[in-house]
């Protein structure tokens, strides 16, 4: 319940990461795997969906099983991030899933997929944003 509560309370924030920042943020040096026991979520055979998406970047997305959790491999030229995993916790409402990762205080990620259509937001602690709108598929 209480992810929840912060999928719920970062959903307006995410709205506004529409800005883009006019010096980009660095990579974390921290990993991006939740601390509350949640990085062994059972995950089909699939494999994950790939998303082509603006500034040339790249996201590998899949869910796990129950919806519960998602996992990315995003490659952000603009962040230098080369197939930086990120796993990330949240659910599925409707048709729209939410995703956040806040495990780390120097950056909270923030995915979001409806239809084939998907957003990767992030924000550094030093108040800098950065997002890439994405499309399922090369």
């Amino acid at each position: 319940m209480n992810t929840m509560m912060k999928l719920t309370a970062t959903l307006p924030a995410v709205a506004l990461l529409a800005a883009c920042s006019t010096t980009t943020p660095t990579a974390p040096t921290t990993p991006a795997t939740p601390t509350n026991g949640t990085s062994d979520m059972a995950y089909d055979r699939m494999a994950p969906a790939p998303y082509t998406c603006t500034d040339d970047s790249q996201i590998l997305a899949k869910q796990s099983i129950n919806k519960n959790q998602a996992t990315i491999s995003a490659t952000v030229p603009k962040l230098n991030w080369s197939q930086q995993e990120v796993i990330l916790v949240g659910g599925v409402n409707g048709d729209t899933a939410s995703y956040i990762n806040d495990s780390n205080p120097d950056i909270i990620y923030a995915w979001h997929m409806k239809g084939d259509e998907a957003i990767l937001a992030t924000k550094w602690a030093n108040g800098k944003e950065y997002q890439v709108n994405c499309k399922m598929g090369r």
